[in-house]
């Protein structure tokens, strides 16, 4: 397949790949303190690993898709470094965390 085909279909090397996470906050969302969480969270780990993610906090938990600022270079390491952040932290309760998946095509064409 030509190069710009393999663009245009986000495959080859340009897939982009993400992982996803859950966790519960266990303390009150709308605390101070979870707000100050929440920040060394995007500071520390997050932006510290060269990564960007989306997600939603609620009462029933946090729902996470991260994936690196040129989304054709997410790594392991990066997904390990997150995962590592967050069980060193004990307001966190860590539900699931995913393998890299191709954030177009999910796992099954990985």
């Amino acid at each position: 397949m030509k190069k710009r085909l393999r663009k245009k279909y986000r495959i080859g090397e340009f897939r982009e790949l993400c992982f996803e996470f859950t966790f519960d906050y266990k303390g009150d969302v709308q605390s101070p303190e979870c707000e100050q969480f929440l920040h060394a969270f995007v500071e520390q780990c997050i932006e510290a690993n060269g990564l960007n993610c989306e997600g939603n906090l609620t009462q029933d938990g946090c729902n996470v898709i991260a994936r690196a600022e040129d989304p054709t270079r997410t790594s392991e390491e990066q997904r390990l470094a997150v995962k590592s952040w967050l069980e060193s932290h004990e307001q966190v309760d860590l539900k699931s965390f995913s393998e890299l998946v191709d954030a177009w095509y999910g796992v099954d064409e990985f």
